[in-house]
This record gives structure tokens, sequence and C-alpha cells, in this order.
């Protein structure tokens, strides 16, 4: 069965040739690649164009004002194969990342599509620290839960058609929409284990709290995740409560409560640190409960700009 596989990507220079040279050294080489960038000002698409000269199966595209969402879509559209595979820049593929995608659903043929794990694979101090905070360990994750991101995933094209692709109102979480809407229609997802995939941590706090502002303005936008937003403000207005009562009953109770929800990332973090050389445990550790704050504060703020955004729709 022909497969494609679409990545959108917008001034990302640093990553375009070694996103097509991943594509290119696939076990399973793909019939089909279309890469759509949004309007780079920073040299991606010749990058892109030098890394793929010569291989017919890829096609770039300039599509200048495109968000993520209507780059997938345009990208997808090129394609004529019944099985799209999509990526990003910046991840680490194995050789075999397309072919376990293809043959979960070969050996599913009634599922909607197949996925990976987006996994940190961070190269600093900061960033296994951060690792910890912002991405769960393979073993932590229920299969039957994840929501597969379009950084490692493939959809059978008919679901996407069910669906009508992704959201083009959405400018940020458009890819668990997508997940909710294949679900909400009866799909459902096989993991492929060998499409796991590295992603390298934000290295800057305000890159890590632009980041997950964003994230959480497309939860607000659409309407998703309320539940665990508001399970956020609720703690965090609890724990401003302890803080403010002058008992030491309080006090205590506020230390145990920080210490459970902090206990996640910082069991996570012997595991983070072993993927690079010359992290110091100690400061990443020292780091985390930091960051688990700075990304819960990104969060908060940015759903409430997306409800605006939503009520204004």
């Amino acid at each position: 069965m022909k497969v494609a596989v679409c990545a959108t990507v917008k001034n990302e220079a640093s990553d375009a040739a070694a996103l097509v040279t991943s594509l290119r050294d696939q076990s399973l080489a793909a019939d089909e690649v279309v890469i759509v960038d949004g309007g780079s000002d920073d040299g991606t698409f010749e990058a892109l164009s030098e890394a793929a000269e010569g291989d017919s199966r890829f096609k770039l595209l300039l599509a200048p004002g495109t968000n993520i969402s209507a780059g997938r879509n345009r990208a997808v559209a090129e394609t004529e194969a019944p099985l799209v595979a999509v990526t990003d820049a910046g991840l680490r593929r194995s050789r075999d990342w397309l072919r376990s995608l293809v043959a979960a659903v070969q050996d599913e043929p009634l599922a909607a599509g197949s996925y990976g794990y987006i996994l940190a694979a961070p190269q600093t101090t900061f960033e296994a620290a951060l690792g910890a905070v912002a991405l769960p360990l393979a073993r932590q994750i229920d299969p039957f839960r994840y929501p597969p991101s379009s950084g490692s995933a493939l959809f059978r094209r008919e679901w996407l058609e069910r669906v009508g692709g992704y959201p083009e109102w959405l400018a940020h979480g458009e890819d668990l929409w997508l997940d909710r809407a294949i679900w909400r229609s009866g799909g459902w997802f096989r993991h492929a284990p060998d499409a796991n995939v590295g992603i390298r941590p934000r290295s800057t706090v305000t890159a890590f709290f632009r980041q997950y502002f964003l994230y959480a303005a497309g939860d607000g936008h659409a309407g998703m995740l309320l539940q665990r937003h508001a399970l956020r403000y609720g703690s965090y207005a609890l724990g401003l409560g302890l803080l403010q009562h002058p008992s030491p009953a309080a006090r205590a109770l506020l230390a145990v409560l920080a210490s459970v929800y902090l206990s996640g990332s910082l069991r996570r973090i012997p595991d983070t640190v072993r993927h690079a050389s010359g992290v110091n445990p100690l400061v990443a550790g020292a780091l985390a409960p930091a960051l688990r704050i700075v990304g819960d504060l990104a969060k908060m703020t940015g759903f409430v700009a997306g409800l605006s955004r939503r009520r204004s729709r």
C-alpha cells in the first residue's frame, strides 16, 4: 500500500536538511513526500531544496501566511496515497520510523491510524530538567489514552477526509483536535514502538513559557481539556489559600500537597539526565519545580487568552 509523508516548517533552517535526510534514509521509502513552508525568512526553503535535490518523490511548497493546520491540509491535498504519515522538523526518527507506522495499521485493518510517542531528548542540564517536567517517559504512557502528536503519526486518508482534516481556524492544539474528532467518529489508533521520536526540549525559560502559553491558548480556543485546566486553577487557589493561612498545620499540608504535585517530574530526572553527557542531576532536580510552576503559569494565562478568542469567534 502506498504511503505519503507530509510536514510543515517555518524558520527551521538548522533542522531542514536533517528532516529531508531522515525521510530519504527510511528503511521503507515513502512514495510521496510533501513539505510546506509557511513563509520562512531564514533560508529554510533553500536548505530543503538543496537537501532534496535529485529526489523526485519530494515536493516542496511555499505557502506564506498559512498556519500549521492549513499547511498540513495543503500537504495532504498534494498527495494521493491511502496512508498519510505526518511529522515535523527537529525530531529524531529511527530508520524504521515509517515502516513501523505502516506495519501497525496493516496489522490492524480497522485502525484509523498509528503513532509514536514524543519523548524528551535533552542535551543540556536545563533541557533535562524541562524534559522531566514537560514529557512523560515511555513506560508511564497508557497507549490506549495517548493522543497522537502530529510529530509522529499516520492516518488512513479516509479518516482525514471523514473529519475534514486539520482545523484551519485553530492556530495551536490542532493535532489534539484532530485526534478527538477521529475518536468521536469511532476511530482509534495503534501505537508503533519503533515510531517513537525524540525531541529536544526548549532551551530557555522564555521559549518554554511561550510554547505552553500557545498550547493552552489552543485548548481554550477549541474548548478542550476544560476539566484539566479547571483543576489547575483550583489547585493553585488552594495552595495560595494555605500559604496565607497562619497555622502550622496549613503550611504542613501545603508542603505535603506540593511534594505530591512535583513528585512526578522529580522521579523522571534520573531518566532524562542519562540522555546527555555532562548533565548535573542535582541542578536539574533543583530546576524542575521552578519550571513546573512556570509551565503552569503559562498554561493558566494562555487558556484565558484562548477562551477570549473562542468567545469572539
